[in-house]
């Protein structure tokens, strides 16, 4: 049961005591066994904090491949949960060590490794938890790449705007993950619903096929290339940098995950408002319907060579 899922039991749990309450009236006993049940709920309720994330997911399914809330076909179940699994373990290694390729292995596997560890009925659900791990960060590190994992689903069942606004911090391999991902839940027929911490996000069959439809038709492709210009400054609470290249064109977004605070400090603090040479990856993607968009991230600056 994730956060969200509990709190919502919770609150159907006051619902009901306060009922209770009001059909007790004054009787001596029951109105205050009531009263002390609400308290209680209220606490526990209290004590679930929104927003939380957790390093844990359940993955519900509704339409073909579920037989009411008996089960569901196995075939489907395998096939659904390795690019999820895929996902997260790109998302993590990218989050967590870099950027990484297009293909082979990817640094933290083992630490992103999901488990099957419970199957949630009512929609049936399949629940994926993180391994168990001697890393101390792990577990936040996990729930971090299934809170962004969870949007990117969500976004990708929105609209073109939503989905490229999402792209901005994914890599291109997580993108591909998710294109096989959708395929296999709109080619069954499946209705979707994510349940991730505190997140949620539902999707009926006509809209998987659309999310679906939209993933496939969009290509991102990644390029390093190097600007000369001036350095306006970079900020730490954002993570973002702001470039003016020599044709007076703005350049601004990310700043490389892999980078580190003090690097970050003293690249602003040598090259401030100076001549010099950003080397950025430039990411373009391209939708179904055209359009292009395009985003920076910040690698390197040094000092242009006379």
């Amino acid at each position: 049961m994730t956060i969200r899922t509990h709190r919502d039991f919770l609150k159907g749990q006051l619902l009901d005591t306060q009922r209770l309450k009001s059909l007790a009236g004054d009787h001596p006993l029951m109105s205050i066994a009531f009263q002390e049940r609400e308290t209680e709920l209220r606490q526990q309720i209290e004590e679930l904090p929104v927003g939380q994330k957790e390093a844990r997911t359940v993955l519900f399914f509704t339409g073909d491949p579920v037989v009411g809330s008996q089960g569901i076909d196995a075939v489907f179940a395998s096939r659904v949960i390795e690019p999820f699994q895929s996902m997260v373990m790109t998302d993590y290694a990218d989050r967590c060590h870099g950027n990484v390729g297009n293909r082979g292995r990817r640094l933290g596997e083992a630490r992103s490794r999901l488990l099957l560890t419970g199957l949630p009925r009512g929609s049936v659900g399949l629940e994926l938890s993180k391994a168990p791990s001697e890393d101390l960060f792990a577990e936040d590190e996990v729930a971090d790449t299934l809170s962004h994992v969870t949007r990117l689903i969500e976004s990708s069942g929105r609209s073109d705007e939503e989905f490229a606004a999402t792209l901005n911090e994914t890599a291109p391999r997580v993108v591909q993950n998710l294109r096989t991902f959708l395929e296999v839940v709109a080619k069954g027929k499946a209705g979707l619903r994510i349940e991730s911490g505190d997140l949620r996000c539902s999707m009926t069959p006509d809209e998987v096929a659309s999310a679906f439809a939209r993933v496939a038709a969009t290509s991102t492709s990644d390029e390093t290339i190097q600007i000369d210009g001036t350095l306006r400054g970079v900020l730490l609470e954002s993570w973002e940098f702001d470039f003016l290249d020599d044709n007076g064109r703005v350049i601004d977004g990310k700043i490389e995950d892999s980078l580190t605070q003090e690097k970050v400090a003293e690249l602003n603090k040598s090259f401030f408002n100076e001549k010099c040479r950003a080397f950025v990856t430039k990411t373009t993607v391209t939708f179904r319907n055209g359009g292009i968009r395009t985003s920076y991230r910040l690698v390197d600056i040094t000092a242009i060579a006379d």
